[in-house]
């Protein structure tokens, strides 16, 4: 401390007289000798600041101290107090720099969590949405079908979007599924028109029902009900939904060469609002369609 006080102080002596980093309109002021004492004495006290962000172990205290590092942290004090505005004004540049640069590192390893945290659900949906569409093909004819399929249906796109909206975003996913699951399963099993779902409706909780059904049942007539539905949907979780949908007919069979060019185009559109899990879906539904067309890029 002793040593700060005094090498800051005839530091700020020293820059005064030799206008190392004195602004020259200043030093008629009366006051003049005093802010430059001071503001060395300031910049000295910052040193130890200044040697831990430069991992320097000089002032750490150990048993053998070298005398001589009394020496060096007195020169390191001194050279601080000469040139304490340029000192002060680098060191606090940097340590915002520094904390701009934790705050981005901050950022980037909780958006890596989330999306992590995303695709380990995205995969837990996928294998109850396979379970269920086995469990669909398997038991069609022993699932009685619902008294009034249709208002059951209704019931649920109508109270979709508010039951859906939550803060939690990993309950939000989770609950989108739920609604999207159910919703393909009653259009599945009761035998609803998709078509005339389709062009009656334009709620959100629709597009996911029919995206779902034709995911979870794949037939001839998905393919045409996934192309009208993309331009409509606005949500990325719907979008997931219909990627799920492209992929599931191309597994199966139900897209052909020529097909493969039109989805590319829909799909190719996602990218304009989408984010990582969408974009990393969108470049899987692309590696799948390459299969069946290499030129589609």
């Amino acid at each position: 401390m002793s040593i700060m006080l005094l090498a800051g102080a005839f530091g700020g002596f020293l820059n005064y007289l030799n206008n190392f980093d004195t602004v020259e309109e200043s030093k008629n002021s009366k006051l003049a000798i005093s802010k430059y004492i001071f503001l060395g004495i300031g910049a000295a006290f910052l040193v130890p600041l200044f040697l831990k962000m430069i991992a320097s172990n000089l002032i750490t205290i150990v048993n053998k101290y070298d005398n001589c590092n009394y020496l060096i942290f007195t020169g390191f004090c001194l050279i601080a107090a000469i040139f304490s505005r340029k000192f002060i004004t680098t060191l606090g540049e940097k340590i915002l720099e520094t904390a701009k640069r934790a705050e981005k590192i901050a950022s980037e390893s909780k958006q890596e969590s989330k999306t992590t945290q995303l695709e380990l659900n995205n995969t837990l949906d996928r294998i109850e949405d396979a379970n269920l569409a086995i469990h669909i093909n398997t038991r069609k004819e022993a699932i009685a079908p619902a008294k009034n399929p249709e208002k059951e249906l209704y019931n649920l796109v109508n109270s979709y979007i508010i039951k859906t909206s939550i803060p939690d975003y990993t309950e939000r996913l989770k609950l989108k599924a739920e609604f999207g699951r159910k919703m393909g399963e009653i259009i599945i099993t009761n035998g609803l028109p998709k078509e005339k779902l389709l062009n009656e409706s334009k709620d959100e909780g629709m597009f996911l029902a029919l995206a779902y059904s034709v995911q979870l049942s794949p037939d001839v007539n998905g393919l045409s009900i996934l192309n009208k539905l993309s331009p409509k949907v606005s949500q990325l979780y719907t979008k997931y939904a219909i990627l799920l949908g492209y992929k599931t007919l191309a597994r199966n069979g139900f897209i052909i060469r020529e097909d493969v060019k039109s989805i590319y185009n829909i799909i190719i559109k996602f990218k304009e609002t989408a984010d990582k899990p969408l974009l990393r879906n969108i470049d899987e539904t692309i590696t799948v369609l390459k299969f069946i067309d290499q030129n589609i890029e």
